[in-house]
């Protein structure tokens, strides 16, 4: 039968008395220390520890329920914002088509701006946005991005929308279809950008990931290009430059950081394929797999080897079945597909070893 609190008394009795022995062997240790110290008499340990065992146990208590009530706390804001949006959404969605287009960027821009503005509100109790960022602030800093990322799509929306009017006033949304997507993914990095500096997390590093990914083939596409071998020059030109900002510290999440520019550096090598010289496409691919091995040698992380791997197991069966006009089949398809990554799996290994930890 559960209790008026709805708590198992079996699970509070087991807790309450798990938490008084780590205490009391804690007590034990630091009285232990100030002995050794010569700062208490060993002759009065017991006396000591009756002293410090409340305090550690009162501290040990408040430190398993601090975290619970603060995540529930968070979640239960993150609730609150999205039913929030969630009404407005559904206030709109039948009005939508009747506002103007003016209407329509006001009130997504309203939007937007109250998302901003609970943002610098919610960091402002801990120093403002230096503060939450600097500080020991771990839900709040989450918090504050999530309303300054929310409000970043909202303001990449509003552009969208007034760019979107305009160009189909001037009837060119066949020729200028993509000045729309360009215009809403630039906004998009450029705000998540600076709600990034104010307040990073990885949503907010993520928000600046799908706008540049955007960006780059609306970029190539307004000027004039056809193919997707641009766009792989972009994607490069990104990789390199994201893993340069992530060795230098500027992304806080370093790993995130160095899996995204490995990510845009493969996937932009992979699109050389599309070229008219194929061969383009194997030789960067392999060249990016053989430059995440020299990576790994001098900053031994994961995302490093992962594209070494990734870069030699993709080029070797490619360029097989294309040097073979496709006579290997499947079965030499796979076969050499079995080789590049048993070799590159070796390659790594030997580099692991090698590498000191």
């Amino acid at each position: 039968m559960s209790t008026p609190t709805g708590t198992d008394p079996t699970t509070r009795t087991t807790r309450t008395t798990r938490t008084t022995t780590t205490a009391t062997g804690r007590a034990d240790e630091v009285v232990g220390a100030l002995e050794r110290a010569g700062l208490v008499d060993s002759a009065r340990h017991a006396e000591a520890v009756a002293v410090v065992d409340p305090v550690l146990r009162h501290d040990l208590a408040a430190a398993g329920e601090t975290p619970l009530r603060r995540r529930l706390g968070e979640v239960a804001t993150y609730v609150g914002i999205a039913f929030v949006l969630a009404a407005v959404a559904v206030f709109l969605a039948p009005r939508w088509v009747q506002l103007t287009w003016t209407s329509r960027v006001a009130v997504i821009t309203a939007t937007g701006a109250l998302l901003a503005v609970s943002g610098w509100a919610a960091a402002r109790p801990v120093g403002g946005f230096a503060g939450v960022r600097d500080g020991d602030h771990g839900s709040r800093l989450r918090l504050v991005s999530v309303l300054l990322t929310s409000a970043a799509v909202a303001g990449a929306g509003a552009v969208g929308v007034a760019v979107l009017h305009r160009v189909q006033v001037a009837g060119t949304e066949a020729t200028q279809g993509t000045r729309v997507g360009l215009a809403a993914s630039a906004t998009l990095v450029v705000l998540a950008t600076v709600g990034y500096v104010l307040a990073p997390t990885l949503l907010g590093h993520a928000a600046i990931v799908v706008g540049v990914g955007y960006a780059v083939p609306f970029l190539v596409g307004e000027l004039g290009g056809e193919d997707a071998a641009p766009i792989g020059i972009g994607y490069l030109v990104v990789g390199l430059v994201w893993l340069l900002l992530a060795e230098r510290s500027v992304w806080r999440e370093p790993v995130a950081g160095r899996l995204v520019g490995v990510a845009f550096l493969l996937v932009g090598a992979q699109l050389q394929l599309d070229s008219g010289a194929v061969w383009v496409g194997y030789v960067l691919t392999l060249v990016v797999g053989a430059a995440g091995f020299l990576l790994y040698l001098t900053r031994p992380s994961w995302p490093y080897l992962a594209l070494g791997v990734a870069g030699v197991t993709l080029a070797v069966p490619e360029a097989l079945l294309d040097w073979t006009e496709g006579t290997l089949g499947t079965a030499g398809a796979l076969l050499g597909a079995g080789l590049a990554l048993l070799l590159s799996g070796l390659l790594a290994m030997r580099i692991r070893r090698d590498t000191p930890t």
